[in-house]
């Protein structure tokens, strides 16, 4: 008997239905798994529910360093958020004691495969393992994964097992060593840092760093319009404005056409989608972070929709068979007309990318349909795209440079025109260009120069990285993988290190990287991080022991942290007092109404908090605040008093308000009509703002 198990519940609904003809649905403690009759003889198939096995001490402490850990069973490492995992584990117990043969069908990347090892280690006796290798829940992958199915993949749950180790060990004691050192300066407060977190603050913080001492510098720029077209000087930015003035001086009225330049240009298709390159094209045209993209990609894989999600591939492999998914694509009105020309034309060679991924294809549609809305239809139609227009022939651009010679100067324009549309008609308006499309000019013709202009300008400080960016930049520099780089990310937004849509460190996150840089330079440094990434791969490859590997991670970071240990209390003072100045910023909620000073957020030791002036005692100003919300000052100012906003949280509500109880649109609010009494917080005068 085969005990074959699945990452999640619906996959295994998936694949018990495709590789056998009688299947029976069973139910243990309301989880459904199912006995399975196929031509080599019968099987479970049962689900887990992500890790249900997980990494804790074995003797439970706050101090560091610590490497005295095992794996054990979620729902015991966490009772309240894992206690769900509990009836799973239980389930595959009870069914490995009535088989012999344990088959993996967990996800084929490194954390799959850790998830699967640890269900067949510790749920079960067995001892011979083999693996399901698919990279879509389609019938027909599902079906033929499982009548290929190989030895079980110990490499990828070695290298999981490592790198699970090496975060607990790195995430775990440089956290605790953080916080221990604020704790011997008699504060708290949690913080966190890792092997690619360190790293990824420290290119945030060089860039923040490099953008506050940025001191802008004027230039001026000269700009003329003929037949509507802007037109700038060739000379571009003209650092001083005596000598842009005697360029405009030096421009006439008219002008003659010196140079048309025209230029032919091939686009090719960009190839299909890896995980980074879909997150990029996501946040471009949708706006949907990092996070959202994977969570959406996975949804739509689970849906049997596409294909694995979590891939370094631009490429298509030949053994997929292509041309049964392109009929099925074809059965949707919306890509039908795309498909016939494909086929018509037996254009059946994808464009291929530079990157590869061993287990798994560029991320492509599977031909299996599916009602969709929102962001999930956003997402599944982008991914449809790209892998129609890959198929597609080069798009051919016109690009055209036109140069003015007016007086002693020459202005220049420069525009483009796709001129065979290719693979842009199958992207559609997914496919954007920044080009201007130029009138005709005729080489030697007198044409009309219209507001000639001098214009002055200030350089700009570099952008700031968006969410997708930095996984972007995480990827290039070979820092995280492509499962973790997001969940970096948003660890670095859950500690107060970063904030906004453009990344901008907080104070307090500037000082996090100083004190590193200052005592554990070794925790930014990409190249140990890196080293350690390339070694995990190495595991994967048999090329290395994962003991070895664990090894070297645990005594470099024995000396980081016994050199940290020196300097604790130094550490805690440069901590405390970066902390007191970002609470002070954060507590800021605008200039005094009533003096030159500025009111802060004041809260008490009993709960109590309300608006202060910083001018006490000489000035007594002060707005009421609900006991026990979480505050957060805001840059808003009330349309009806001009008073600051803050918003307020208080257990699932959430509004923002005018700190004034006395503001008129409260006033007008309460004789609207208006249960004020069922509806202002508690401790405080009626908001003007509806709860969201």
């Amino acid at each position: 008997m085969e005990l074959i198990v699945a990452e999640k519940p619906k996959v295994a609904e998936k694949i018990a239905h495709a590789i056998g003809d009688d299947v029976e649905k069973k139910v243990y403690k309301k989880i459904s798994y199912y006995e399975v009759k196929t031509a080599d003889g019968d099987c479970y198939v049962a689900p887990a529910v992500g890790h249900v096995y997980t990494l804790v001490e074995k003797q439970k402490s706050s101090g560091y360093p610590t490497f005295d850990i095992e794996w054990v069973p979620a729902y015991e490492a966490n009772p309240k958020k894992a206690a769900y995992t509990k009836e799973y584990v239980e389930l595959l117990q009870k069914l490995a004691r009535s088989s012999d043969v344990f088959v993996s069908a967990c996800d084929y990347d490194v954390e799959g495969s850790t998830i699967a090892y640890n269900v067949f280690r510790f749920a079960t006796t067995m001892r011979d393992g083999k693996r399901m290798k698919f990279s879509a829940l389609t019938p027909e992958d599902l079906k033929s994964a499982y009548e290929k199915r190989a030895e079980f993949d110990y490499n990828n749950a070695y290298a999981g097992e490592a790198r699970h180790m090496l975060d607990w060990y790195y995430g775990i004691n440089l956290s605790r060593a953080l916080m221990s050192s604020l704790r011997s300066a008699a504060r708290y407060k949690v913080l966190s840092i890792g092997r690619v977190q360190g790293p990824a603050l420290s290119i945030l913080t060089g860039l923040e760093k490099e953008i506050r001492a940025f001191i802008s510098t004027p230039y001026w720029e000269l700009t003329t319009k003929i037949t509507d077209v802007d037109f700038q000087n060739v000379k571009g930015r003209f650092t001083s404005e005596d000598e842009a003035s005697l360029a405009l001086k030096n421009t006439d009225d008219d002008g003659k056409v010196s140079l048309v330049e025209k230029k032919e240009q091939k686009i090719v298709a960009p190839p299909n989608f890896d995980l980074t390159s879909l997150q990029v094209e996501a946040y471009r045209l949708f706006k949907y972070d990092p996070s959202r993209v994977l969570e959406i990609a996975q949804n739509l894989y689970e849906a049997s929709m596409i294909t694995y999600p979590r891939t370094s591939s631009q490429k298509i492999p030949p053994s997929i068979n292509l041309p049964p998914i392109l009929a099925a694509i074809g059965k949707n009105p919306t890509y039908s007309d795309f498909v016939k020309k494909i086929t018509k034309n037996s254009w059946y060679s994808p464009v291929q990318g530079k990157k590869e991924d061993p287990a798994h294809p560029a991320i492509h549609p599977t031909g299996q349909a599916g009602k969709l809305d929102g962001p999930d239809k956003n997402v599944y139609d982008l991914i449809v795209r790209r892998f129609l227009s890959s198929f597609a022939p080069v798009a051919l651009r016109e690009r055209l440079r036109v140069e003015i010679t007016s007086g002693s100067e020459v202005y220049s324009a420069s525009g483009g025109r796709i001129v065979e549309k290719g693979w842009t008609e199958f992207y559609g308006e997914y496919y954007t260009t920044e080009d201007v499309e130029l009138p005709k000019f005729d080489m030697g013709a007198h044409v009309k120069l219209v507001d000639t202009k001098k214009t002055k300008k200030d350089t700009k400080p570099p952008k700031r990285f968006t969410q997708t960016s930095l996984v972007s930049e995480l990827e290039d520099r070979d820092l995280g993988t492509k499962s973790t780089r997001s969940v970096v990310v948003d660890t670095l937004f859950k500690r107060g290190y970063v904030d906004g849509k453009s990344l901008e460190v907080s104070d307090f996150g500037i000082k996090i990287c100083d004190v590193l840089r200052k005592y554990a330079p070794e925790v930014l440094d990409e190249n140990l991080t890196r080293k350690l990434e390339k070694e995990t791969e190495a595991i994967q490859e048999g090329k290395v022991d994962k003991d070895a590997v664990i090894k070297e991670g645990k005594e470099m970071l024995i000396q980081i942290l016994d050199k940290w240990k020196t300097h604790e209390r130094e550490i805690g003072q440069e901590l405390v007092t970066a902390l007191k100045y970002t609470e002070q910023q954060a507590s800021l909620v605008g200039p005094c109404d009533k003096c030159d000073k500025n009111l802060r957020v004041i809260h008490m030791r009993d709960g109590r908090q309300f608006i202060g002036c910083f001018g006490y005692p000489n000035c007594r100003n002060a707005y009421p605040l609900p006991f026990g919300a979480f505050v957060q000052t805001t840059d808003a100012k009330c349309k009806d008093c001009q008073k600051p906003m803050v918003n307020i949280k208080k257990g699932k509500t959430r509004y923002t308000m005018c700190i004034d109880p006395k503001c008129p649109s409260k006033l007008k609010w309460k004789k609207s009509g208006t249960d004020a009494e069922n509806n202002k917080p508690s401790g405080q005068g009626e908001t003007n703002i509806a709860k969201s």
